[in-house]
């Protein structure tokens, strides 16, 4: 006597559930985390994972807690790192925010950064100086065959160009913000709160703002600001910083970014857009924690 089966529907992802996504094989950086069992040893320089005792370590720091995480990640030059999760004392409550203690800062692509003391600090851009080395290898490695050996090597030869940008960049950014932190008298901090996946849609200057790396520089400064118990203020994304005159207040109609200083037409003053917009974020900071409106 035949039997009839009947099978299940498939489960049907609602809400924020969604279909399962499998990591693909051509993306060579990999990564797992290991939460728990997991210990290191400074004397010895190994690190012990669950399943895995005695790995040679080079420690970039000693610490001192409790360990949450570790995460292992291999880059795409086949390079092995270890992110060690922490738990260790409460940060510094920060400290109080004084106006002649804060600086405004204001991100660029020319100059890094434009402080409102008016220094400055100029833009490596290290993805330009590497485009013409990496168009070669680029090049090359265009026409290798697939799956081949030399494929594989110059593969490789590109991932190092990019390694090396990448690496050169966040040495320069480590060391702008602890010398801001650190060599620094200032307490608090005032930036934009700046939209850079929004801004990074425009197709002339996405190239130029992602080389800068200004989400990687903010995140820097954010977490050593928090370790040493300093402030930092955010400024909203749409305070018109560059068009409004830091002397008088007077507000231009229209700015063109190809304009680098203008005279403000009120009191006459001779600006510098960057300058005049740091100053201008720092002033708007101050106001936004004394709660009072400005221009």
């Amino acid at each position: 006597m035949p039997c009839s089966m009947s099978i299940p529907p498939l489960p049907i992802f609602k809400g924020r559930a969604k279909f399962p996504r499998f990591k693909s094989k051509k993306i060579l950086e990999r990564s797992y985390q290991c939460p728990q069992h997991c210990t290191v040893n400074f004397e010895q320089g190994i690190i012990n994972l669950p399943k895995i005792k005695g790995i040679k370590t080079v420690f970039s720091r000693e610490f001192v807690g409790n360990i949450k995480t570790v995460t292992i990640s291999k880059t795409a030059t086949g390079k092995y790192y270890a992110s060690v999760l922490v738990e260790t004392d409460i940060l510094p409550t920060p400290t109080t925010i004084e106006p002649n203690l804060t600086v405004g800062i204001d991100l660029g692509i020319r100059h890094l950064l434009n402080l409102s003391d008016g220094s400055k600090f100029d833009n490596p851009k290290h993805l330009a100086k590497a485009s013409q080395r990496l168009a070669i290898q680029q090049k090359i490695f265009a026409r290798k065959q697939k799956q081949s050996k030399n494929y594989q090597k110059q593969k490789l030869a590109v991932a190092r160009i990019h390694e090396k940008v990448r690496h050169g960049r966040l040495d320069i950014h480590h060391k702008i913000t602890h010398s801001l932190i650190c060599e620094n008298q200032a307490t608090s901090y005032a930036l934009e709160d700046l939209a850079v996946k929004n801004m990074v849609k425009n197709r002339r200057l996405a190239k130029a703002i992602n080389d800068v790396g200004w989400g990687q520089f903010v995140t820097l400064l954010t977490y050593k600001a928090n370790w040493y118990g300093k402030n930092i203020l955010k400024v909203n994304r749409f305070f018109a910083s560059s068009k409004i005159c830091s002397h008088c207040h007077y507000k231009l109609d229209s700015l063109a970014l190809s304009v680098r200083n203008w005279t403000c037409p009120s009191c006459q003053v001779h600006h510098d857009r960057d300058v005049n917009a740091a100053s201008n974020i720092r002033k708007q900071a101050l106001a936004d924690v004394a709660g009072l409106a400005t221009v």
